[in-house]
């Protein structure tokens, strides 16, 4: 019998490879954009967790008669008037645990899907063991609220979660962003300062040499609050000299796209409520005793020209 003389005929194997090969390119010109697009959309959606808390940030200060949210309130232990260290029996609250209590910003117990939780976190306890070190996925990771240190002597003894049900805390918090903050803790400040350096502080702690406590920052204190930076991805609080990305101990945690590749930018709050990107290598810096003299003008020019660690970097580098 004769064949049809259009009879449908199979693939050759060279046909086969040269489709398989297609469908590889396609995947391969697709998939970097599939994952740009993911990275952008969860840094639009970060941004939309900063505006939320920067907002409740705002309504706290309205609420409180100008004072801003301490970082994390620390009374003394019982029939003690030092309060310098942090310890077993002396948990520490935490600002977003506040906002949580004063129902200015919701949150559900150790929840990754709520606005004190960027969606591009690291899944690593940050802070668990102490310092972040140089392990860069650490301040990109999440840190459990309210907390205590299993030991006395400052922030690098291990953390534990804790609830402090007589304070209204009944509910630990993940929180994986940092808040610009003075937490002088471990050992007792030499001089707990007049003004109201950075965002907010360690309310309670002390007392200095004078005899004074650190008290709530208030709002009059800042001096241009579209430049202020008070929330940033990250962990933690302070360490405002170590912000940039790949500082050891910093705790920024730069997890968004940004001009040098992925994970350079972080989302960072201003003080008036609004948002922007930093890049890792423009964020900020506090100045030190220990700077040289173009350092110190170079940080000087960072704060005063852009984004500032500072409340008032005008009257802060007319001191130094």
């Amino acid at each position: 019998m004769r064949r049809a003389k259009y009879a449908p005929r199979g693939f050759t194997l060279v046909e086969l490879l040269v489709v398989i090969g297609i469908i590889a390119l396609l995947v391969s010109i697709l998939l970097p954009a599939m994952s740009r697009a993911k990275a952008q959309a969860n840094a639009v959606k970060c941004m939309a967790n900063l505006r939320s808390v920067g907002q409740g940030l705002v309504m706290y200060v309205d609420q409180n008669h100008g004072c801003i949210v301490p970082s994390y309130n620390l009374p003394s232990l019982p029939g003690s008037t030092k309060n310098v260290t942090g310890g077993p029996d002396q948990p520490l609250d935490g600002w977003a645990c506040i906002l949580d209590r004063d129902r200015l910003v919701p949150a559900r117990e150790q929840d990754t899907n709520t606005s004190f939780f960027c969606p591009d976190t690291v899944d690593v306890e940050g802070m668990k063991d102490g310092q972040t070190g140089t392990d860069v996925s650490k301040p990109r990771g999440w840190t459990d609220w309210p907390l205590k240190f299993t030991a006395v002597g400052g922030d690098s003894a291990p953390k534990v979660a804790t609830t402090i049900p007589d304070r209204g805390f009944a509910k630990i918090i993940r929180v994986s962003y940092w808040i610009n903050a003075y937490n002088p803790i471990g050992s007792p400040p030499s001089d707990i300062p007049s003004n109201d350096v950075h965002y907010t502080a360690s309310v309670g702690l002390g007392p200095d040499s004078q005899g004074n406590y650190i008290v709530a920052h208030r709002m009059g204190s800042i001096r241009r609050a579209s430049s202020f930076v008070v929330l940033a991805d990250g962990i933690y609080m302070g360490r405002q000299g170590v912000t940039r990305l790949g500082d050891a101990n910093s705790r920024i945690g730069y997890r968004h796209p940004g001009s040098r590749g992925p994970n350079t930018s972080a989302n960072v709050c201003f003080a008036d409520g609004h948002v922007e990107k930093i890049e890792g290598h423009q964020f900020p810096r506090t100045v030190s005793s220990s700077d040289a003299a173009d350092l110190k003008l170079q940080k000087m020019t960072e704060n005063l020209s852009g984004p500032s660690i500072y409340a008032n970097a005008e009257e802060f580098f007319q001191n130094q």
